[in-house]
């Protein structure tokens, strides 16, 4: 059985390389880094190389080239081939003034550092000029509300009235971050500052960066240089999946002796390859094939009846599954001292909370009795619980020696039932970055479920539907518990109609999993065909609807780190609703004031049509900006309505899409 991918490259339907880093530099000039880099091949790429390396560019890493820095590459073929990588001598140079020079980042274009990746552009995924206009009639493809399509299917676009400025404050630490660092990308997203100009005006040899607007799903785009109007960097390609939103980054230079007003930019449109050739090329973790939801029930019945003997707490035995002999043959394991405990059960509810030398309980589990021998291949565990501190900490130690492939659990907390604690959100993450797969064994909807992340947010999906959960845009819906009336659900209907017209079938919606315009909007999402996902809290005041295909689970003590997981949507919708849902739109307002969010527009829906429930909301902000406790843009970006078509009107207008 296939292994399941482990990032979205996997889902995006280009060729390319793995992420290009620097092997050793060359040579330092005042106005230039020349330095070798690697890059990955697999075998189609390889093929590709080999064929047409006419059609395979160079695609610089996008954080790079937003502090102005342009690198170019010797031009490339098989000789440069060494096994399966391909060895380029490459240049950077600072670009783009304003920016900052190479005297200040010189220090981080050293062995190691990430470049970008090698592309290829498939020519029988060209799109023509009719096929251009069908994806976007269909609302498969979302451009710039400025293009123009020739008739070859070549595109030209205009970018926005926007020149994005770097903060002088912008340390060298900051610049490490920005360059070395996972969040650099959220980093550098809060010291460019897009600032609107009446024209864009590059002068002879010097350079902007400003923005545009697109949404890809399964088409990418690959930015032409050398167009009269303006020269992009070499960040060449717009990534499905990736490319969705109304800050799509461009990089301009001016080439010619002669100043240029308002530049356009020509690109192509290319669609789904004719043969899906995406593989990685190197894999994480060896397959040990993937077990049926059957046969893992009847595995933890065997859990179940395998009874503890010496600590009058809880069952936490764990299988030891070896993959060559299946789960009838695997090794139950139960946890406790060899003697039984001699501690009032009081006494353990306390002891066991405390993992220092000073605690009663020997914490002896499952987990310690493991012990693979050297010729053992590497096998799975399966869990009756999620694992706690001590048990993750043998878990780890077995990872580290290369014994665990994926882990198996069936119920989340042996406590609070199917909800997660935050220390336990924080060991799902441990496992990624280690490259375990973990499923779970979900009791909520009956499925198999597998953690994956998303925009570094974990959640557990249905396996049937990974591929969509990676490739599908998501709404956050808010809103009250409370039922709606036969009139609130006809109108909802209509808005996820209206989203689905719009934004075509690769969407989806999370909601809070609880009951009313939650449970609705799943209801009416799953008849509907898109994706429903939930982030479940543990509380007492609603019903759980588990009729989803993705989730992630929370016990109360995590409430507001909860809301986080919601960061994965790009638009937010709040329905009617109550307290909650205004905490929950403040969270997103002030999200978006630091932007750790994109500005878009926050839709509150009358879904009741009760005309006046949002109009406070309006007039408090106006208060807040008149008073200077809020900016102004705000009250652009706030949209009440109940009419579905003006929700999706207000996203082609405010997004400027085509």
């Amino acid at each position: 059985m296939a292994r399941i991918p482990r990032d979205t490259r996997s889902y995006r339907g280009m060729l390319q390389s793995d992420d290009g880093h620097i092997l050793k530099v060359l040579s330092h000039e005042a106005d230039s880094i020349t330095f070798q880099s690697a890059f990955g091949l697999s075998r189609h790429m390889i093929q590709r190389l080999e064929s047409h390396p006419e059609h395979i560019v160079f695609s610089e890493r996008s954080r790079i080239a937003r502090l102005g820095v342009q690198i170019t590459s010797e031009p490339f073929s098989m000789a440069q081939l060494k096994g399966d990588l391909l060895i380029l001598t490459q240049t950077a140079s600072a670009a783009i003034p304003g920016y900052p020079g190479l005297d200040q980042l010189r220090a981080f274009f050293d062995q190691g550092l990430p470049v970008g990746r090698m592309v290829f552009c498939d020519p029988e995924a060209l799109l023509g000029s009719e096929e251009v206009m069908a994806a976007i009639e269909r609302s498969v493809l979302k451009l710039p509300a400025s293009t123009a399509i020739s008739s070859d299917g070549s595109i030209v676009i205009a970018p926005h009235r926007v020149l994005c400025d770097l903060r002088k404050d912008v340390s060298t630490e900051t610049f490490g971050r920005i360059l070395l660092s996972e969040d650099g990308r959220d980093m550098l997203n809060r010291y460019q500052i897009p600032r609107s100009v009446p024209h864009l005006i590059i002068p002879p040899g010097e350079g902007v960066i400003t923005t545009c607007s697109m949404y890809l799903n399964e088409h990418y785009v690959v930015l032409q240089s050398g167009f009269s109007l303006g020269r992009n960097l070499p960040a060449t390609v717009l990534d499905p999946i990736k490319t969705r939103g109304i800050r799509i980054y461009l990089e301009i230079i001016n080439g010619t002796r002669h100043t240029i007003i308002n530049p356009l930019i020509s690109a192509r449109v290319y669609g789904a390859p004719k043969e899906r050739t995406t593989e990685r090329r190197r894999s994480s973790t060896r397959n040990h094939g993937r077990y049926g939801l059957a046969e893992l029930k009847g595995l933890q019945r065997r859990l179940g009846a395998k009874r503890k003997r010496t600590c009058h707490f809880i069952d936490r035995s764990i299988a030891w599954v070896d993959p060559a002999l299946g789960l009838p043959k695997a090794r139950i394991h139960t946890n406790g001292p060899k003697t039984l405990c001699d501690v009032s059960k009081a006494q353990c509810s306390t002891a066991r909370e405390d993992f220092s030398l000073r605690s009663r309980c020997p914490h002896e589990y499952a987990t310690a009795h493991i012990h693979p021998g050297a010729e053992e291949v590497p096998g799975v565990l399966a869990l009756k619980y999620f694992p706690n501190l001590v048990e993750h900490r043998d878990i780890i130690n077995l990872v580290a020696q290369g014994k665990v492939q994926a882990l198996y659990f069936y119920e989340a907390s042996c406590e609070y039932g199917p909800f997660l604690s935050q220390e336990d959100h924080s060991r799902l993450q441990e496992y990624a970055a280690f490259g375990v797969d973990v499923y779970w064994v979900c009791n909520l909807n009956q499925r198999l479920m597998v953690h994956t992340m998303r925009d570094g947010k974990g959640y557990f999906v249905d396996i049937d539907r990974l591929a969509d959960f990676h490739k599908s845009m998501l709404f956050a819906f808010y809103g009250s518990t409370l039922r709606l009336s036969e009139a609130g659900v006809e109108r909802l209907g209509r808005l996820l109609d209206a989203l689905v017209a719009f934004w075509g079938r690769n969407i989806g919606i999370v909601t809070g999993g609880g009951s009313g315009v939650m449970e609705m909007a799943n209801t009416l999402a799953r008849r509907r065909g898109i994706l429903s996902g939930a982030n479940y809290l543990d509380i007492t005041d609603q019903a759980m609807t588990t009729d989803v295909d993705f989730c992630q689970v929370f016990q109360a003590t995590c409430r507001h780190s909860r809301q986080k997981w919601f960061e994965i949507a790009s638009f937010p919708i709040f329905n009617v609703g109550g307290l909650g849902s205004l905490e929950e739109l403040g969270i997103t307002l002030c999200n978006m004031k630091l932007s750790i969010m994109e500005r878009v527009p926050i839709i509150l829906f009358d879904t009741e049509g009760l005309r006046d429930f949002w109009n406070g909301m309006r007039q408090q902000i106006a208060t807040m900006v008149r008073h200077q406790r809020a900016p102004k843009w705000i009250e652009e970006y706030l949209v009440i309505t109940d009419d579905p078509q003006e929700v999706t009107d207000v996203y082609r207008r405010q997004l400027h899409l085509f």
